[in-house]
């Protein structure tokens, strides 16, 4: 049986949404070849987009009948919202130009003109230009006397700007919000804020350009890809921190410069040496960018983990003190650094001292110690044919990287958290183990000097795995025709059998999310199995 005081207490809440969403797309396309030797060809484009989202929701309390699960049936009107209405819009026009000569020469030309209604009328529009061209030098009459060792050169680049307009809607006008307000002796006023907005706001633009050549040797057995670029983003859509006295949140603004360098490197092979065929093919890339301008501002931000935007460094870097150890006796406590506020343990993280004032702060002790990019990130793979039989293999790899792993995923109960406990949780401090991988077990307060922001609990997350590896036969169809069946294949094969790493706790080292680890094992995949074509 139902209370009185649990019918009176008792709300329900019926929400309204509704969202509306409409394109239009035009395309008209021109392809031609004169004289056989020109190859020409066109596009014309026309893009519209609308987007519409409104909600509304009453809240009632006071169930007069609580089975059933109606309005009507809760007396009192607790409280009632509507959102205000979000809405953007984006129109394009685009075109493009190719050209090829004879399957030598090859140019093309885009040209895009883009107007958000998330910004002003007087920036609303972008236009970002693209060219493009290659060379077959190999096709080239000079090339003959080198055909037979270099049956193909191809030299590429390219140039181009796009955009972007990823920001919320309405940010450049002047927008006022309601709140609940504030109390005047036994009255309530309601009040209103001012948005933080920027009339301004124009497009972020990217500018990207690109080199490389694909290069064919042995018959074109073997062949080789390579690409070099160079991106800079410049007006980045960014939120630089403002000072306390302003009153309000910082406003977006088009401010700070990108740049990301890069090349890729991708080689392969195909080997024949009697009734066995080999094929090789392996890959390897990396790219850096670096903060080229912020206004000379520092944008700190993250809670679990801490990243710093600051002029000469990647994006986002790790930002967080530098461990030095562990407090191994009470005089070193008494005597070393600490964190502002605390009072270490034997058994507890010791941090470095970077100002040397005895006191570890934020403000002036944290280091830029890493960030989460992947470097030289690489693949190979291998397949063998012989008489039916067949094997491949596929490995892939980063070859530097940093992970930070937050320290409550990383000590599962540090916190009392419900983790899952590894045996690598044992090895911790005590004054008999000295040497261990983890600090002292502690619970509570008592773990907020292990538990700061640290390179600590940075991995190196490093690694090859060995993704996939199969092998299989197929049948000789003399066979397979008494049994009225083209082709019949079995095959074994199993993912992720072997990886690589450095990184403890048996987190994956693949694993792109926050760094909490909350995800699961990657899985080890056995599967056998055959194709049959009729």
């Amino acid at each position: 049986r139902v209370s009185e005081s649990a019918l009176e207490n008792a709300s329900i809440t019926n929400t309204s949404a509704r969202t509306w969403r409409q394109s239009a797309e035009i395309l008209v396309r021109y392809q031609t070849t004169i004289k056989k030797d020109h190859d020409l060809g066109a596009l014309l484009g026309y893009s519209a987009q609308e987007y519409y989202s409104k909600s509304f929701a009453v809240s009632r309390k006071g169930a007069t009948d609580w089975t059933l699960n109606e309005l009507s049936t809760y007396e009192t009107l607790v409280s009632s919202s509507s959102s205000a209405p979000a809405k953007w819009g984006l129109l394009s026009y685009f075109g493009r130009v190719n050209y090829g000569y004879k399957g030598h020469y090859l140019f093309e030309a885009n040209l895009r003109a883009d107007a958000s209604s998330r910004f002003g009328v007087n920036q609303r529009w972008g236009y970002f230009p693209s060219f493009s061209g290659g060379w077959r030098i190999s096709e080239e009459k000079f090339w003959s006397v080198l055909k037979p060792y270099v049956p193909s050169l191809k030299i590429r680049g390219s140039w181009g700007l796009v955009g972007n307009n990823r920001i919320g809607a309405y940010q450049y006008m002047q927008t006022v919000s309601v709140k609940n307000g504030i109390s005047f002796g036994d009255k309530l006023a309601q009040t209103a804020e001012f948005a933080s907005t920027n009339p301004d706001l124009k497009w972020e633009t990217t500018r990207m350009a690109n080199i490389g050549f694909e290069l064919g040797l042995l018959n074109n057995d073997l062949n080789i890809t390579f690409d070099c670029f160079n991106n800079r983003t410049k007006d980045i859509l960014v939120n630089l921190p403002v000072p306390g006295l302003f009153g309000n949140g910082a406003p977006i603004q088009n401010a700070g410069k990108v740049e990301t360098r890069g090349w890729e490197l991708s080689v392969s092979y195909r080997l024949k040496t009697g009734p066995v065929v080999h094929n090789f093919a392996g890959n390897i890339s990396d790219s850096f960018n670096e903060v080229i301008d912020t206004r000379g501002t520092e944008i700190i931000g993250g809670s679990d983990v801490q990243t710093i935007i600051k002029e000469g460094y990647p994006l986002y870097s790790y930002y967080a003190y530098r461990s030095d150890g562990f407090f191994q006796n009470e005089e070193e406590c008494q005597k070393g650094p600490h964190l502002e506020g605390i009072t270490p343990k034997p058994g507890d993280i010791r941090y470095l001292d970077k100002n040397g004032d005895g006191v570890i702060k934020p403000d002036d002790d944290r280091f830029i110690v890493g960030n989460d990019f992947p470097r030289y990130t690489f693949g190979f793979t291998y397949g063998l044919e012989y008489k039916g039989f067949d094997f491949s293999m596929m490995w892939q790899g980063v070859g530097k990287r940093n992970k930070w792993m937050r320290g409550e995923s990383v000590e599962a109960f540090h916190n009392n958290n419900e983790g899952p406990v590894m045996d690598f949780h044992q090895d911790r401090w005590t004054p008999n183990n000295p040497d261990a991988t983890y600090p002292r077990l502690t619970m509570g307060a008592e773990s907020a000097n292990n538990a700061a922001k640290s390179d600590f609990w940075i991995q190196d997350a490093k690694y090859l795995r060995l993704k996939n590896a199969q092998i299989g036969y197929t049948f000789p169809q003399q066979w397979m025709k008494k049994l009225y069946v083209k082709n019949l294949r079995i095959f074994a094969s199993v993912q992720n059998p072997l990886t690589f790493t450095k990184m403890k706790g048996g987190w994956d080292p693949e694993y792109t999310g926050d760094g909490s680890g909350r995800s699961y094992p990657v899985a080890r995949v056995y599967s056998f199995g055959l194709n049959v074509k009729f």
